[in-house]
């Protein structure tokens, strides 16, 4: 009898580990619908993220940033490549556990094709369920995820100002 429980016990942790998505199924499902299969978006329409997310990893406040519009999504307006875009991305933090969405977005950053030439953004290290969890604990709103974003780009541009700008004020 012990033997078919351990044997049981033992299929049905296989049949999850079988049933766990990998990042690219997670974003071809939650995903790729917006930003397209080759994290470029629609101009005009959904932002490109191939670039973005790579860069935005490399730092504290922009992997907090990253995770947050993951879990709760974005409202608020984003300018990217001289287009404004202003259309509400859903959360999917109810949709994915922590683990999911850490697989997502580092299959994004893995993906070698959507890197942007002569990027010099430092590799990002792997994002973690634990910090996942840490950034869904806030419990953000779209509007306060947008209020992320603008941290993200003061520091940004403090420490890489436009053509022109001093870097000190």
């Amino acid at each position: 009898m012990k033997k078919k429980a351990a044997l049981a016990l033992m299929l049905v942790g296989a049949l999850s580990l079988s049933f766990a998505a990998d990042g690219e199924t997670l974003y071809t499902q939650y995903c790729q619908a917006c930003h397209q299969a080759n994290g470029e978006g629609i101009p005009g329409t959904y932002p490109f993220i191939s670039g973005p997310i790579k860069n935005l990893s490399s730092f504290d406040v922009g992997r907090e940033f990253v995770i947050a519009t993951t879990l709760f999504g974005l409202q608020g307006e984003l300018m990217q490549r001289g287009y404004t875009y202003n259309t509400a991305m859903p959360g999917y933090g109810q949709m994915m556990n922590d683990e999911e969405v850490a697989t997502l977005l580092n299959w994004i950053v893995e993906q070698t094709s959507w890197r942007r030439r002569n990027a010099t953004t430092q590799p990002a290290q792997p994002f973690t369920a634990e910090e996942v969890a840490k950034v869904r604990a806030l419990k953000l709103t779209p509007d306060q995820v947008h209020e992320l974003l603008l941290k993200v780009e003061a520091q940004m541009h403090g420490t890489n100002p436009a053509p022109g700008q001093n870097q000190n004020p």
